[in-house]
């Protein structure tokens, strides 16, 4: 399937001008999860199960924001 078709979210990541580790990722997936009503579990450092689908972790500069870091969610 192309990359454009699938679904991904960028998920809120404070402070943004920090580069996010693996566990303040996971924490920020979490909360997310949470706040919206979702169940997830971490299977591995880069990948999340969200609701029983599998998404890849990013965590990097997010596109746009003039250089803040952010962690983005994308189906695989």
């Amino acid at each position: 399937m192309l990359n454009f078709l699938k679904k991904a979210f960028w998920v809120p990541y404070e402070p943004a001008d920090v580069y996010p580790t693996v566990e303040k990722a996971h924490q920020a997936i979490a909360a997310h999860c949470e706040k919206n009503g979702w169940s997830c579990t971490f299977p591995s450092d880069d990948e999340v199960l969200i609701d029983g689908k599998s998404y890849d972790i990013y965590r990097g500069y997010e596109s746009g924001s003039r250089g803040n870091y952010g962690v983005k969610c994308r189906e695989k």
